[in-house]
């Protein structure tokens, strides 16, 4: 229920954009601006069912272009990179001096390609301003793995192989945005809502979690 949810609070944005547009900016201001941000938000990367653990990466810097659909409402294109190590084992005691080990390795990293939309209801001359928030991120991965099972000094392979991944995340929050001058702005991001919609493993309350992001925009 929560995709659709959220799909449909995307939409109802997006109409809401463009059916609330103020006049047209001075014809000397550019609708387009770029901007840089910092943020913890995980994504994960997920893999096959048969691998022993799974994580995720945190683009920390992201690159966003985006484009004024109104005075009230933006669009923007982000792209970031993000890398992660896992290593992991378990083992159980077979007899007294006998047991038995699982180990897996993991090397991964992904492109996060976040799509986002922000849209205020409130005068949009204020310097200070507050929008609503709704992004969808798809995340092209890659995943090196490897695992290993050690039996009675015996160690065999179970797999070692490498794989491409594709994950899609929704979000939806709040923004704190701050006009510094003509042609900078700052912003905080609060995301509130996050759901990993390619999510086919049991859901784990780490990776659907709240987080924060601060960045900058300059205005083209």
């Amino acid at each position: 229920m929560k995709p659709y949810i959220l799909s449909l609070l995307f939409s109802v944005l997006f109409c809401s954009a463009m059916a609330q547009q103020s006049p047209s900016p001075d014809s000397t201001e550019s609708r387009f601006f770029v901007g840089i941000g910092l943020n913890i938000t995980h994504y994960p990367i997920m893999g096959e069912d048969k691998y022993l653990y799974f994580g995720g990466i945190k683009p920390f810097v992201n690159i966003n272009y985006g484009y004024r659909l109104s005075k009230r409402a933006t669009i923007q294109l982000g792209i970031g990179y993000g890398a992660n190590e896992i290593n992991g084992s378990y083992g159980r005691y077979v007899s007294a001096d006998t047991t038995y080990e699982v180990a897996d390795y993991q090397h991964i990293r992904g492109i996060v390609l976040p799509v986002t939309l922000k849209l205020t209801p409130f005068n949009p001359n204020r310097r200070l301003q507050l929008y609503a928030n709704a992004s969808l991120a798809p995340i092209f991965g890659h995943i090196k793995a490897k695992a290993t099972e050690s039996f009675e000094g015996t160690s065999t392979v179970v797999y070692d192989e490498q794989s491409p991944t594709f994950d899609i995340v929704a979000t939806a929050g709040l923004t704190l945005n701050y006009k510094i001058s003509k042609r900078l702005e700052g912003y905080m991001d609060g995301i509130l809502y996050y759901k990993n919609l390619n999510f086919q493993r049991p859901a784990r309350r780490f990776y659907e979690n709240k987080s924060v992001g601060i960045g900058i925009n300059y205005n083209l």
